[in-house]
């Protein structure tokens, strides 16, 4: 590396710092929220929980994936990284998640030669109906049991546009809009967020470091019927409504490097490393890793730590603990499909299975 070459990496590391001081929550008001003070436990002030739960191949590598992001998943978790697609990719991803939840994930990628990389992106969370029960109105029971006949369900969605552009040849940044609903019997709630991304290509072997800050946004409150009632302290007994308290989105600042420590012509060997620092629960430091084999073959694992040893210890060590493998086969001469399967210990909550696919072309 000449003298040149290197006053103009420092220039990019420069600014690559600057505008990560930017994104970063102890030097931005993007989370507010941050601010509750630390005697008092954030979790469960947070609304739109399922916008944590991570796709692709990354849940194999412990969701160490902010500083790789190269393929459609990059719409989760760095945006910026869909600066990197070359070709047009369509991702689905499937998870069996806890209590017979489903959790299915969408997008499509389309690169536009300079202008930059579009995606659009599609997060389901669905489950079965579940019967409505008595809980403290004996008198309108129509059965001996607590049962009412009633069935309900809930379902959680959000709704993203993506755009990626290269900044320099080195930085690229990224950012996401989204459109986020939650419905629960006759109640819904609705909010709207955005990430923001970078990912910088040191120029020092492949060495890469990002950094993203995902679902800042608007507070969610429910309404709808189910949280009308009749007013009695009124003659007439008019209807009102009760008023739910907004809570925030769980916002999330990662800041994450991936670096080749193998890397032949057949054989790549990938660590990543993802410190993650969310409003509403404690700091975590994910690491993966995830070896190519003639870029056909893929194993990959990770673990997720918890920077609080006590809540670690509470819900199992294990849990965190993520593997996963892959392979691509090419089904025409110009498109190509991968295939992952990834799994993820849950500690009490057991064992969670993702299986997800990309074809590009």
């Amino acid at each position: 590396m000449n003298i040149n070459n290197l006053k103009i990496n420092i220039k990019y590391i420069i600014l690559f710092i600057a505008l990560v001081s930017l994104l970063s929550p102890r030097f931005s008001l993007l989370t507010t929220a941050n601010a509750i003070d630390v005697k008092f436990s954030k979790v469960g002030t947070t609304s739109a929980q399922f916008l944590k739960i991570g796709v692709g191949r990354a849940t194999g590598m412990g969701e160490a994936f902010s500083a790789i992001a190269d393929d459609a998943s990059a719409s989760y978790f760095n945006p910026a990284g869909l600066a990197q697609l070359n070709t047009r990719e369509v991702f689905v991803n499937h998870i069996n998640w806890i209590s017979d939840v489903n959790h299915d994930y969408i997008s499509a990628a389309l690169p536009m030669s300079n202008l930059g990389t579009l995606a659009l992106s599609v997060t389901a969370v669905t489950m079965g109906d579940m019967e409505r029960l008595w809980l403290d109105d004996p008198t309108s029971r129509t059965r001996e049991d607590d049962s009412t006949g009633l069935y309900f369900s809930a379902m959680d969605m959000a709704f993203a546009i993506s755009f990626a552009r290269q900044i320099t040849d080195k930085l690229s940044f990224g950012l996401t809009t989204k459109l986020i609903t939650q419905s629960i019997w006759n109640m819904s709630a609705t909010g709207a967020a955005f990430d923001l991304g970078l990912l910088y290509h040191t120029g020092f072997k492949s060495l890469r470091l990002a950094a993203c800050v995902t679902n800042f946004g608007t507070s969610m409150s429910f309404s709808g019927l189910g949280l009308e009632f009749q007013d009695t302290s009124y003659q007439t007994k008019p209807r009102a409504q009760y008023k739910t308290t907004p809570t925030p989105l769980p916002t999330t600042f990662r800041f994450g490097l991936a670096y080749n420590i193998i890397e032949m012509d057949d054989n790549v060997l990938t660590t990543a490393i993802d410190v993650i620092h969310p409003n509403d629960i404690n700091e975590t430091i994910d690491f993966g890793l995830e070896y190519n084999f003639k870029k056909m073959f893929f194993l990959r694992a990770g673990y997720i730590l918890n920077s609080d040893m006590k809540y670690s210890e509470a819900i199992k060590h294990t849990a965190g603990l993520s593997a996963g493998t892959g392979f691509i086969v090419n089904i025409a001469p110009t498109v190509k499909l991968r295939l992952d399967y990834c799994y993820r210990d849950m500690g009490w909550l057991k064992a969670s299975h993702r299986l997800g696919a990309i074809i590009g072309f």
